[in-house]
């Protein structure tokens, strides 16, 4: 009897582990990855890497930031907006600015500027010492998706969307994930040569075009051009530049 029941305990036990393991697996993102194939059937996996959503903590501390009405709490390089009696995490707005970048903050170099990125938000320099929440540029390389990004397939292919932002992703020679920024706004860019439609948002001029007019939106100067393009007035140490907003 004794022999009946150790047996019956070490299946009960095994079955259990399985069970954990197969859940964990599951919630770690995994998906199978056939090399030639969209969805092939090779034994290769691969982790899609998020960053995670973050829990805001009472006791940790945080800057107040207060923009478009809404009071900010930034907290370890993440945002949280107020949501009842408590704060609810949300990636920031276009425009929101900070003093210092998060720490783990990663460059990258789009045409000819910088950018930085962290937990699904993209920076650029903005006047002395601040850095500006900008729209994720056409070609950033990104080693994880932001938060929130769902599998999308067009014309058969999977991409990643996240609040019209569209990647697409790509396993290097060191057998990595990269995430690759191939649409924004909505629209995902998969022409080889696209037509030049003028300026992007993001882009600066050292000169405005001619005949540009400054004007006020929210309590903001900006400069509109003949053609309809928006800039706002860029310091960064002695040298003016303008920076394509809108259109």
């Amino acid at each position: 009897m004794k022999t009946k029941r150790y047996a019956l305990a070490v299946v009960l036990l095994i079955t259990a582990t399985f069970l954990v393991s197969t859940d964990l697996f599951a919630q770690r993102g995994y998906y199978r990855h056939g090399r030639g194939h969209a969805y092939g059937h090779s034994r290769n996996y691969y982790p899609v890497r998020y960053y995670p959503q973050r829990n805001y903590y009472n006791n940790y501390p945080y800057t107040s930031i207060y923009y478009g009405g809404i009071n900010y709490r930034y907290q370890r390089g993440y945002y949280y907006r107020p949501y009842g009696a408590t704060f609810r995490f949300v990636i920031p707005p276009f425009g929101i600015r900070i003093s210092t970048l998060p720490m783990g903050y990663r460059t990258l170099r789009v045409g000819p500027s910088p950018y930085y990125y962290y937990g699904g938000s993209y920076y650029r320099p903005y006047g002395r010492n601040q850095y500006e929440v900008v729209k994720p540029p056409l070609g950033a390389v990104v080693n994880e998706l932001p938060p929130g990004a769902k599998v999308t397939v067009i014309d058969g292919k999977k991409y990643y969307e996240e609040n019209g932002t569209y990647y697409e992703e790509t396993i290097t020679p060191n057998n990595e994930l990269e995430y690759t920024v191939v649409g924004t706004d909505g629209v995902l860019n998969t022409d080889s040569s696209p037509i030049d439609n003028g300026p992007v948002v993001g882009d600066r001029f050292d000169d405005l075009p001619a005949d540009s007019k400054a004007v006020v939106i929210n309590g903001e100067k900006l400069y509109l051009s003949p053609a309809g393009t928006y800039y706002k007035e860029v310091i960064v140490g002695n040298k003016v530049s303008y920076e394509v907003v809108g259109k």
